[in-house]
């Protein structure tokens, strides 16, 4: 009777060991990133509408302090007294440059533009406008001696008023002129008022200063007359309407009555340790009861639960700052996490890289909805939590299920497009469901659910390609080249051991076919049927398939003991060629396991036959018994092709019956009690043993020789 193994793959301490890393990790996920701080900032749109958890009263600290700084702004500078010499040096700097401009106005041997030359490279006159220094050349001599009066008396007058800062001078200018034109004396004209205009920006100056000591006192004293702001919320009450993009009050608001928090919440905390600590006894139980894992499982497990950390710590990195983002809420749905179920999928059982998918989208919506950072479930509608648990758990599915035996890279290629297109399937159903929705929502849906697909194939094949070699994982690239017929073992047995390489060829054709009939995994079988005899090449000669028609046996000269040795010993030999080529372990195992704890039957009864009472230890391979479904099929068709191809006869009933008894001989030696195989697969097996022994020994009509007058005759020659 079949029983499941007595000693799991898997075993308790390491599913246990597994189970808790993974919710150590779940609980660093649910605590603050950054302890004290505002679980949302300042600028963050809201991504519904925000209403008050309960009733508050406080005083405000963001409006107070911006009453107090509006009411300082509003308190004009204190100013020093007017500064008389700036008035008297400025008025003795245009009389110096009225004085060189009188110079050049009297010299008869410039013209016009000659004069203009010449006064623009005096100092005294540089700082005057081109537009000026021409005003005052073109005035008569009339006009020039009364302007120069004027000047003056514009200057004292214009500095006789406060001049705080340059932005001063040009009001001071224009309300002086504005001052002359509605005095009814004034018999100035436009000519005039553009030289008084373009003279005083060159020597109107900042006369006073700002007294800063004066002026913070009494801002202070204007903020202190200010009272403070008292902000009354009632629970249930619209802080910020959805889309709204949050400013330091309405932060505060929610602060205040209890929408977000500062620092950790015990409650939150809880909570998230109890699902993390769920999450952890869920995924080592399954493992260690369903042990999805082959052998060797610890580096596999390594791999696994690198990537379901590393997916748990990009949602809780990234969503704190997507989720509560209006316009990166979509980014969400970006992140790569589907790989963690590739990955998984990809080192074990397909139903493990479901549990995967199903635990990193549920614990994902988990943190989204509780996560410190996030503020609570305030700031993600319950719909929209399931709408993240739906879409990283369906892209995690549908990449799981596309990498699962994956020997080609173009299927990392297809599973891009299968997690983009599941990812794009939920968000568009929600999509339907949102009251809200806009139809520019359905092209970042399109680049979310591309991005996720990209990202995590490309992650996948990553760690798997890059991490697998240091980490000692067997990958399906690496078996699906070590079963190619040219690898350099098996072209080596294929020239030492010519009858051996075919009978492993036609072992691994009748394994691989029978692993696919009953859902084992039909590339770990056919490399263990390529390899499991390479121990033969030690001593070829030794082995009844490579011992040609009309030779004599090296065991015609043994006794049986001692042949039995040599038999037994292609086990051993066997081991030790694989680890010097470095097969996989995966592999390796196949080559102890297909013989079993079995005896060599052979010169077993031989000895028997010659009245010797032979030790049944001597004559008895050390085994272990199968302990996958893949090494039990590899072991029942080496023996069920070696039993058919040494019949006589070869018809259906007897292919039949050699396979039957085959199945019966090692069910009652026990040989399959290790592994997980069931009575019902085992039955398939023979007969998918049965269909593919009679497709190559098929019979065969046997053709007549062929007589000489219906010879085919000879080509004729050219003449």
């Amino acid at each position: 009777m079949l029983r499941r193994r007595p000693q799991p793959v898997i075993s308790r301490p390491l599913a246990a060991l597994f189970g808790l890393v993974v919710a150590v990790a779940g609980v660093a996920m649910v605590v603050p990133l950054w302890p004290g701080q505002d679980s949302i900032g300042i600028g963050n749109r809201s991504p519904t509408d925000l209403e008050a958890a309960q009733d508050a009263q406080y005083e405000s600290a963001v409006l107070t302090a911006a009453a107090r700084d509006r009411a300082a702004s509003e308190v004009q500078p204190e100013l020093r007294p007017i500064d008389p010499r700036v008035r008297e040096d400025q008025i003795a700097l245009l009389l110096d440059a009225l004085d060189e401009v009188t110079i050049v106005r009297q010299r008869s041997d410039l013209d016009q533009q000659q004069r203009i030359t010449t006064l623009s490279a005096i100092t005294e006159v540089s700082g005057i406008s081109s537009a000026g220094q021409v005003a005052l050349l073109g005035l008569s001599s009339t006009r020039y001696t009364s302007m120069r009066t004027t000047l003056r008396g514009a200057l004292e007058s214009v500095l006789s008023g406060p001049i705080v800062e340059e932005s001063d001078v040009e009001p001071a200018i224009e309300s002086y002129l504005t001052a002359i034109a509605e005095n009814n004396s004034s018999t100035l004209d436009a000519e005039e008022r553009t030289v008084i205009k373009e003279v005083l920006r060159a020597f109107v100056v900042p006369n006073v200063e700002i007294d800063e000591a004066a002026t913070e006192q009494a801002r202070e004293n204007a903020r202190a007359n200010v009272n403070p702001v008292v902000q009354t919320w009632s629970a249930g009450q619209v802080i910020a309407q959805a889309g709204v993009e949050l400013d330091a009050a309405q932060v505060e608001a929610l602060r205040e009555t209890g929408v977000i928090e500062t620092g950790l919440d015990i409650y939150d905390a809880g909570a998230g340790v109890i699902i993390a600590l769920v999450l952890g006894a869920m995924l080592g139980s399954y493992l260690y009861l369903f042990q999805p894992v082959p052998e060797p499982a610890r580096r596999p497990l390594v791999l696994i639960g690198l990537t379901l950390v590393l997916a748990l710590g990009a949602t809780r990195l990234a969503l704190p700052q997507l989720i509560p983002d209006v316009d990166g809420r979509f980014f969400a749905f970006a992140l790569p996490v589907a790989a963690a179920a590739m990955t998984t999928a990809a080192f074990s059982e397909l139903s493990f890289g479901v549990i995967v998918a199903a635990a990193v989208g549920l614990f994902s919506a988990f943190i989204a909805a509780t996560a410190p950072d996030l503020a609570g479930a305030s700031f993600i509608s319950p719909l929209e939590s399931l709408e993240l648990a739906f879409a990283y758990t369906a892209g995690g599915l549908a990449g799981a299920a596309t990498v699962f035996r994956a020997d080609r890279l173009s299927r990392f290629a297809a599973s891009a497009v299968a997690v983009a297109l599941a990812t794009a399937a939920v968000l568009v159903a929600f999509w339907f469901l949102d009251q809200n929705r806009i139809n520019e929502e359905l092209g970042w849906i399109a680049v979310a659910s591309a991005a996720a697909g990209i990202g995590s194939a490309v992650l996948a094949v990553g760690i798997i390609v890059i991490l697998s070699n240091p980490l000692g994982v067997t990958t399906r690239l690496q078996l699906l080249e070590l079963a190619q017929a040219n690898s350099p073992l098996l072209r080596r047995l294929q020239d030492e051991a010519p009858g051996t390489y075919h009978h492993s060829m036609l072992v691994g054709a009748l394994a691989e076919r029978a692993a696919e009939q009953i859902g084992a995994d039909p590339l770990v079988t056919r490399a263990g049927a390529y390899y499991h005899d390479i121990g033969k090449l030690a001593q070829p000669e030794y082995y009844i398939e490579n011992i040609f028609p009309g030779s004599s046996s090296p065991h015609d000269a043994l006794p049986e003991e001692e042949s039995a040795a040599k038999i037994i010993e292609h086990v051993t030999r066997g081991v030790e060629l694989a680890r010097k080529h470095r097969l996989p372990a995966i592999v390796r195992e196949f080559i102890p396991q297909h013989h079993g704890t079995r005896l060599v039957i052979y010169f077993y009864r031989q000895a028997r036959n010659k009245g010797l009472e032979p030790d049944p230890a001597r004559f008895q391979y050390a085994g272990p018994r199968p302990k996958t479904k893949e090494a039990a099929i590899v072991m029942l068709a080496d023996s069920c092709e070696a039993v058919v191809r040494a019949g006589m006869q070869r018809d259906s009933d007897q292919i039949g019956t050699a396979v039957d008894s085959v199945f019966a001989e090692r069910l009652a030696e026990g040989q399959l009690d290790e592994c997980d195989i069931t009575m019902r697969e085992v039955n398939a097996v023979a007969d998918s043993f049965k269909s593919t022994l009679r497709a190559v020994y098929h019979q065969r009509i046997e053709y007549p020789a062929q007589e000489p007058e219906i010879a085919s005759p000879a080509p004729a020659t050219a003449d």
